[in-house]
């Protein structure tokens, strides 16, 4: 059973068709599913968020969703420091990605598909007074932003 109802894959189907400019890579970290839980060692809404991803990325040629296995996969785990998951990556041509741990529900879903957006502009909202206080930032910022599900 798809997790995005027809009426809503549509929409958001000609939201991409009229919005997305260039390509977008979703880079996905989870784990292999397995029949049998080992305690401690499930990923809690891996599944589903890797069916969400899926069925966002069906919508639009435009976007390309690798998976990656957390365990197996341990230099592009390392490479992008994921230490948990489930975890995503979205990028676009550019420099620059937005990183997500969880599943992207609820009012979040409208946040991956505005983020998926983005990466294809390859630009932001931001003021341009903004976007020069943050080129006189000389060192890695880490930002993080928690939100609870809805």
């Amino acid at each position: 059973m798809a997790l995005i109802s027809p009426r809503d894959a549509q929409r958001i189907k000609e939201t991409l068709d009229k919005e997305l400019e260039n390509e977008v890579n979703i880079l996905y970290f989870t784990q292999r599913e397995s029949p049998l839980l080992v305690p401690g060692q499930e990923c809690l809404y891996c599944r589903e968020t890797r069916e969400l991803l899926e069925e966002v990325s069906a919508l639009s040629d435009k976007i390309r969703l690798q998976v990656y296995d957390f365990v197996a996969d341990k230099e592009v785990v390392a490479e992008h420091a994921i230490d948990k998951i489930p975890a995503f990556i979205i990028k676009g041509a550019q420099a620059g990605e937005a990183r997500y741990f969880g599943i992207p529900s609820g009012y979040e879903f409208a946040t991956l598909v505005e983020g998926i957006i983005e990466a294809s502009k390859e630009t932001t909202d931001l003021s341009p007074a903004t976007k020069e206080d943050l080129q006189k930032i000389d060192q890695d910022v880490h930002i993080q932003v928690f939100v609870t599900p809805t």
